[in-house]
């Protein structure tokens, strides 16, 4: 059993059945499948999509913040990812490939899913190569100017 399903089966204090909960889930606008929602409370269920753990959330009355605590997830509500403006010139190529790296940030065990703290601790505190820095200046150099919110350069 995992913490999710102890949550979500503590929050069913009506024992209601999963086609109820996904009768329920229906005439709130979502769409949850009786079958996921009978995984989901005996435990026999996968990493929770978004979509899901928001049905469950409005059905059965658990805030979402504690859904995703209980399936390991963060926990902080946010609002949708909304793309820049200049993201309207990408290609449908273009789009694809930033949706993926979306999710592959989201991962877990993904290199890019970890925090940038992380990352940083594990770079070297200083170059004792001169070329090696010169490199690096000159590949930050491609980059282009720094946006206001990037990380000072190391």
């Amino acid at each position: 059993m995992s913490a999710l399903s102890d949550l979500l089966k503590a929050a069913n204090d009506g024992g209601e059945s999963a086609r109820a909960i996904a009768r329920s889930a229906k005439e709130l606008g979502f769409s949850l499948n009786h079958d996921t929602a009978a995984r989901y409370l005996r435990g026999d269920h996968g990493r929770p999509d978004e979509q899901t753990l928001v049905a469950l959330a409005a059905v059965l009355g658990v805030p979402i913040g504690q859904l995703r605590t209980a399936a390991g997830l963060p926990s902080e509500q946010t609002e949708p990812y909304l793309p820049p403006a200049e993201a309207s010139r990408l290609s449908r190529r273009q789009r694809r490939a930033v949706d993926e790296i979306i999710r592959a940030m989201l991962e877990p065990g993904s290199p890019l899913a970890e925090p940038a703290d992380s990352a940083a601790s594990s770079q070297p505190a200083a170059e004792s190569d001169p070329n090696q820095a010169s490199e690096r200046r000159l590949r930050a150099a491609r980059r282009g100017p720094a946006e206001p919110g990037d990380p000072p350069p190391a």
